[in-house]
């Protein structure tokens, strides 16, 4: 698409600008529903690319010199000649409802002076700048210029002399962790004479060179757990390999690459033309000048190839920075538009808010502190209040634990380190570091702080959660034996000791990830709750049996759980509560979470008593008590810490656990497991420590979902020529086994593409991207990863699919039968244990099982037929749609749950 703007630079003279960019780049952002912020040091420019309804948003705001910026969600740093300006956000303004998917406005700016400020990154010190000028990186402090926090080695002086082009910065946990330099001079400019093949990738703070031999590189970034940089002078985007060093090439450019940032699977990379100046003489693009072009390229990491550009054809010649704007497709940067008409926002208290008082306060160079008389002043520094504190250890435990409150986990992170460095062996701080390590997808690292935690303190709650602690991501089947065989030795040694939590007093620690092993888990839950300790909080059943039921007295059921609200296990149980009979049972429903949407209100309209649970172990504990229930069912054990805890007492004559985790229990105060006849296989009971009730049907009474506005392939960033291979499963479901049936679906259709979601954390889908990198090394470059999608949107997704897998071992649920609502083929593979029968179970129920692989060949060759036999797929849609039709019409699972219910009555027994 071809474009024409009329842009104002600096002489005030009007210029046009005429620009161009591939159609898949508006789409793209939309994907990912993010925006790119572009400087122009030459045209004194901050360029804004955004996407709305299908179409590239562009504008252009005047600052003087533009050069780094530093993008968050909720601040934006622009680098200037003279000054560093700072954005923050206004979402909520007038300005922004319509057109605008988020607002920035200015707030303030420092002065620096001219130190030519190449790279920023946002830090826990505040702002970090590679300042070239002086070769140094330096932070920012109201009563100077800059400090000089760091410079290399061989830099004999802070001078401004610009004497190695210090030029990019690639930050980890908050800290710089690597930098960029064209040389490794020490005089007046003295990169300039060997430009073309001096620069280098130097570590910090050691100084370390860990590559060299690179053409004027910048922007070096680590992300996907690996070291990105570009060769500039080469027009070149790679990564470092760190066994050896050296530079890897992924992808060539037409332009001076300057300006690198990422997003989902994406990279944007500047592009500019070279000046006919000599700082680009004897350099290896110098040779190609006329092929050089200036804008922005979007390459596909997966492939490693340009999917979509944006190319200035006059007006601007160079790129400075690029930095992606997550979590906002269309924002407003409000400042001077390209017509000197001021783009203004005003933000104001709301009428009814409390006027705002003035207190001194530099949020541009540290983080916000609490008011708490027992942690720092806002004033403070923290090393100040550490010092001013009769505990230390105590007060950086509890700020991080408020820092974990306000969301801020990497801040929570750096405080419990630091409490450990004052006191090593600080258990708390040891248990809460290990917990959010192992929240942040960093398994190796807490489990590194566990041990710690296990030499020094092996208690049972200690044990429990060291126990816990299991990847999310397996690289092989060995790391899966690895894990389970330290698992299982952790909870032998806690079963010798003859030691228990008192789950009465203290929550445990749920064991979700150990579903996900591919193996069974009776031996595990067994050990685990023989170092539980509960309590019968009811009237013993033989009891409460001696006394007859009253005449209309009804069945006293509760269900509980932490998630009826818009979640999974809400969607699987509302309809069947809704639909079950009040003839015979009196229905309680505990919900244990919190927050109150739609679904949860009709739970509490479905209910004869809705009960809402304290979070907190003793009120909990006594509120259930309270309900004198005679069947207690758990949803979902094993999803929740709460209920988690509450499962390994009794609450009620009977407590039954179903399948919303699917797993076994190994409670002694559990009964029964509730499942179904398709779920189990015939010797199914030895996988449970509860007594096995099954149900002719999977017993749900699933509701068809509404899909409004379906979008298109190409309006979810999608290819629309491509067989598009759909697995939108959480990440934690992609055993290692599934990898050889993705790489034969893959090998065997060369048009295909898999297409699945990122994970909740970053480091999630950079352990699955990794091992893919090993298991599927060509066919990987046909997978593509999509960022969380809206519910409406992931129903598109689906629709979208020439085929849907279901993962081995562990398969879908919901998502199964949101597959069946839109009448897309999924193929499945029945396995040993219900969790990977639940698809295979329902697609019997509804008369296709040729969509059931026998085994993992068989499931290549069902999956490839049905996306590229388009006879064949229509075929299958006919059918599912027949089935879908039948299925959400007439369902028995309400009339199937009372009949069961009835049948386990403790008064009959």
């Amino acid at each position: 698409m071809h474009n024409t703007a009329d842009e104002e630079p600096q002489s005030r003279s009007l210029r046009e600008v005429k620009f161009d960019y591939t159609p898949t780049l508006p789409a793209i952002l939309t994907h990912l529903r993010a925006s790119i912020l572009v400087t122009t040091y030459q045209a004194g420019k901050l360029l804004v690319l955004g996407a709305k309804d299908g179409k590239l948003q562009i504008s252009f705001l005047d600052y003087d010199q533009p050069m780094g910026l530093a993008v968050s969600k909720d601040r934006i740093a622009i680098g200037t000649r003279k000054q560093i300006h700072f954005l923050v956000p206004a979402h909520e303004t007038q300005q922004n409802r319509n057109e605008y998917d988020g607002c920035f406005v200015p707030r303030s700016s420092f002065y620096t002076g001219s130190i030519h400020g190449h790279d920023l990154g946002w830090g826990h010190e505040g702002l970090w700048i590679v300042n070239t000028l002086f070769s140094s990186l330096a932070t920012l402090h109201e009563d100077f210029s800059f400090v000089p926090q760091w410079r290399p080695k061989f830099i004999s002086e802070l001078i401004d002399q610009d004497r190695c082009h210090l030029n990019g910065m690639a930050m980890l946990d908050g800290r710089p962790k690597f930098v960029t330099a064209m040389s490794q001079t020490d005089t007046a400019a003295g990169w300039r004479a060997n430009k073309a093949s001096s620069g280098v990738i130097m570590e910090v703070p050691s100084g370390r060179v860990v590559c060299q031999q690179l053409s004027m590189p910048h922007s070096p970034r680590l992300y996907s757990d690996r070291l990105w940089v570009l060769n500039s002078g080469h027009g070149s985007f790679g990564y470092v390999e760190p066994s050896s060093g050296t530079y890897q090439t992924v992808e060539q450019l037409p332009g001076y690459t300057r300006g690198l940032s990422f997003c989902g699977q994406f990279a944007f990379v500047g592009l500019s033309k070279i000046r006919e100046t000599a700082i680009f003489g004897g350099v290896p693009i110098a040779e190609r000048r006329d092929e050089l072009r200036c804008g922005v390229g979007v390459i596909d990491l997966t492939s490693g190839r340009t999917v979509a550009t944006f190319q200035f054809l006059s007006g601007v010649t160079e790129i400075f920075a690029v930095e992606a704007l997550a979590g906002f497709s269309n924002p407003l940067i409000a400042g001077a538009s390209v017509d000197l008409q001021e783009r203004e926002v005003w933000v104001v208290p709301h009428d009814s808010a409390a006027r705002p008082r003035n207190e001194p306060r530099m949020p541009i160079f540290a983080a916000a502190r609490t008011d708490s008389n027992q942690l720092p002043d806002a004033n403070d520094s923290l090393e100040l209040a550490i010092a001013k504190s009769p505990d230390p250890v105590a007060l950086l435990v509890d700020l991080g634990n408020l820092r974990q409150d306000q969301g801020n986990q990497q801040a929570a992170r750096l405080c419990y380190e630091r409490a450990l460095e004052l006191e090593p062996n600080f258990t708390v701080a040891l248990q809460n570091l290990g917990y959010l390590l192992f929240n942040l997808g960093e398994t190796e690292k807490a489990h590194d702080v566990y041990e710690r935690l296990l030499a020094i303190a092996p208690t049972p709650l200690n044990r429990l959660l060291a126990a816990s602690v299991l990847p999310v991501v397996y690289d092989s089947q060995a790391d899966i034996d690895f894990w389970r065989n330290r698992q299982l030795r952790i909870l032998k040694d806690l079963a010798a000791s003859g030691e228990q939590v008192d789950a009465t007093e203290s929550l445990v620690p749920t064991c979700f990830f150990a579903a996900y092993q591919g193996r069974c888990n009776v031996e595990v839950m067994k050990l685990r709750a023989s170092g539980v300790r509960g309590k019968d909080f009811t009237l013993a059943a033989q009891t409460l049996a001696a006394q007859p039921r009253k005449p209309g007295e009804r069945l006293r059921v509760g269900f509980m759980s932490a998630y009826y609200r818009e979640h999974t296990i809400g969607r699987l149980n509302i309809a069947r509560l809704e639909n079950l009979s009040r003839e015979h049972i009196e229905l309680t429903i505990v919900f244990a979470g919190s927050g109150n949407d739609s679904l949860t209100q009709r739970f509490e309209k479905a209910a004869d008593h809705f009960v809402q649970l304290p979070r907190q172990l003793p009120q909990a504990i006594e509120t259930l008590s309270a309900q004198r229930l005679d069947i207690l069912v758990h949803a979902d054990v094993g999803m929740d810490s709460l209920t988690q805890s509450l499962a390994y007492s009794r609450f009620a004559p009977v407590q039954v656990a179903t399948w919303g985790h699917p797993d076994t229990t190994g409670s002694l105060n559990m009964d029964y497991f509730l499942s179904s006849e398709g779920l189990e296989p015939d010797d199914s009971q030895s996988q449970y420590t509860e007594k096995l009730l099954k149900l002719a049907t999977l017993g749900i009474d699933y509701e068809r979902p509404e899909h409004l506005q379906s979008k298109t392939r190409v309006e979810l960033g999608l290819p629309p020529d491509k067989h598009l291979y759909i697995c939108p499963q959480t990440l934690f479901k992609f055993h290692p086994d599934f990898d050889a049936i993705l790489a034969g679906i893959l090998e065997q259709d060369p048009n295909g593409e898999l297409i699945l979601l990122e994970g909740r954390l970053p480091e999630w889908t950079h352990r699955l991207q990794r091992r893919f990198r090993r298991t599927l090394p060509e066919a990987g470059r046909r997978v593509r990863f999509l960022p969380a999608l809206p519910r409406e949107d992931f129903l598109s997704l689906i629709a979208s699919a020439d085929v849907l897998l279901d993962p081995i071992h562990f398969g879908g649920g919901n998502s199964s039968l949101e597959a069946l609502s839109v009448g897309v083929p999924l193929i499945s593979m029945e396995g040993r244990f219900l969790r990977s029968r639940i698809s295979s179970t329902l697609y019997k129920q509804v008369g296709l099982d040729d969509l059931i692989a026998s085994d993992s060949a068989n499931y290549v060759r069902l999956a490839v037929q049905v996306a590229c036999d388009p006879s064949f797929n229509r075929t299958i849609r006919d059918r599912l749609r027949t089935g879908a039709d039948r299925f959400f019409s007439h369902s028995t699972a309400a009339k199937e749950l009372e009949a069961c219910l009835l049948s386990i009555d403790p008064r009959k027994q």
